[in-house]
């Protein structure tokens, strides 16, 4: 079900929030003027980043804020999709498949520059890449949520997304790794 991921201002204070009816969110609060809003099928992640990334200031235990001006702008634009902020928990497993992508270039530039076989070097290549994907399996998430706003059991499909690719990166890693060795022996 899609739902509202929104901004608010109240007085002097900034609230960010989602619901599924903004207008009866509006109306709730006193005074406020509906800044900005986001409407998507996720609502809960995209605003759990939105509080991280203004989390120094946020108020304790709250979804207000004080912001200035620019970081008003800032959110306004990733409200209205005009920035590359990722806005549900998947786009974190495409952050960290490109992530992998990144480090397999790396490693085996590196390795083959090095040593000059290229079983061995994909081998490392491919070990290398798993490690973006050991993180998410691990984290959850590469720093963009923080687990305190995030329901409890919501990242679990990513980390196990992560999980069962970073077993079969490591696994095609060794099947290789063991092919490097039989190939050196003949």
């Amino acid at each position: 079900m899609s739902e509202f991921v929104y901004l608010m201002k109240n007085g002097d204070l900034y609230k960010l929030g989602c619901t599924s009816d903004l207008k009866s969110e509006a109306s709730k609060m006193k005074s406020c003027e509906i800044i900005s809003s986001f409407k998507t099928n996720d609502p809960k992640s995209f605003q759990v980043r939105l509080l991280r990334l203004y989390k120094k200031k946020r108020i304790p235990d709250t979804n207000y804020f004080r912001l200035s001006e620019s970081e008003v702008n800032n959110c306004r634009k990733h409200l209205e999709g005009k920035s590359k902020l990722p806005k549900t928990l998947s786009d974190e497993l495409r952050i960290g498949l490109n992530g992998s992508l990144l480090f397999a270039s790396i490693a085996f530039l590196i390795s083959f520059l090095i040593n000059n076989m290229l079983i061995f070097s994909f081998f490392l290549s491919i070990l290398f890449s798993s490690l973006p994907m050991w993180s998410l399996a691990i984290f959850g998430s590469f720093g963009g949520y923080d687990v305190d706003d995030l329901p409890l059991f919501s990242t679990v499909s990513n980390r196990l997304k992560g999980f069962l690719i970073a077993i079969s990166m490591t696994s095609s890693a060794y099947v290789l790794y063991t092919l490097s060795h039989f190939s050196i022996a003949f």
